[in-house]
């Protein structure tokens, strides 16, 4: 069996140390583990007392007390701070591979990854869900118009204006260009609508400060499933055929 390292032990599991660590951060976590110490290093110091000759001095209990208060914290904290700061770049690592860089939504694979899972629960237990394809209305000419940084303003700002109206458990993500995607869990086509309702609203009141005002347009298409649908493919042409059919009905809609 290889041999396995403290830091390779604590990046593979959800250590207390982990947890502890995110909670009350390397100061507080570092007294702790000191106290751990002393309570050990006591019981430890007691029971050999005790067993070699049916006593416990009070010399003996202050110095199973002072020697871990003076020693653990020299060894600990630094070895505490190091794992904090590993466990930091892993999340800030996690992040940046799960998250588009402009627009702060969810990348592409990170949805597929989320849309299979939520698909493969269905499968199994059944439920309903939601998947809408958001496309911007005549992007290509605000970007030839306006420019590219006039563009990407607007992209980061429906972004925005998305993820900020969209439940706790909904998941928003750049699908490609000026295509997003949401995927809103057990969720029939009412209450999915209702949520696009809130986000085409405000996304009506965004306001892009180029050479003039630019005021974004989208339309989105929306399907909902059950199990009978069973891969994404089929559920994104879904959704893509009621996109379709809203830019082919004047665009700046939900269908």
């Amino acid at each position: 069996m290889p041999e396995i390292s403290v830091v390779q032990a604590f990046r593979e599991s959800k250590t207390p140390i982990r947890l502890l660590l995110r909670r009350f951060g390397v100061i507080k976590t570092t007294i702790a583990v000191t106290v751990m110490a002393v309570v050990l290093s006591v019981a430890v110091t007691a029971s050999v007392n005790f067993a070699l000759d049916g006593s416990f001095s009070g010399t003996a209990f202050l110095l199973s007390i002072i020697t871990p208060v003076l020693i653990a914290p020299l060894f600990e904290y630094r070895s505490l701070f190091l794992l904090d700061q590993l466990d930091k770049t892993e999340q800030q690592l996690r992040i940046l591979s799960i998250t588009d860089d402009l627009t702060g939504a969810y990348n592409r694979r990170h949805f597929f990854e989320l849309a299979n899972n939520e698909i493969t629960r269905i499968e199994r237990y059944g439920g309903i869900c939601s998947i809408a394809i958001l496309d911007f209305d005549n992007f290509k000419m605000v970007n030839d118009t306006y420019g590219h940084i006039a563009g990407d303003q607007a992209l980061q700002q429906v972004s925005k204006a998305c993820m900020e109206n969209i439940r706790e458990n909904d998941v928003f993500a750049r699908y490609g260009g000026d295509e997003f995607v949401f995927l809103f869990p057990q969720t029939d086509e009412a209450r999915a609508k209702e949520c696009l309702d809130r986000v085409m609203s405000r996304i009506s009141k965004i306001a892009v400060r180029a050479h003039v005002e630019i005021h974004p347009k989208v339309s989105i298409g929306l399907y909902t499933f059950s199990p009978k649908v069973n891969t994404l493919d089929n559920i994104l042409q879904n959704a893509d055929l009621a996109l379709y059919k809203a830019k082919q009905t004047g665009g700046n809609r939900v269908v």
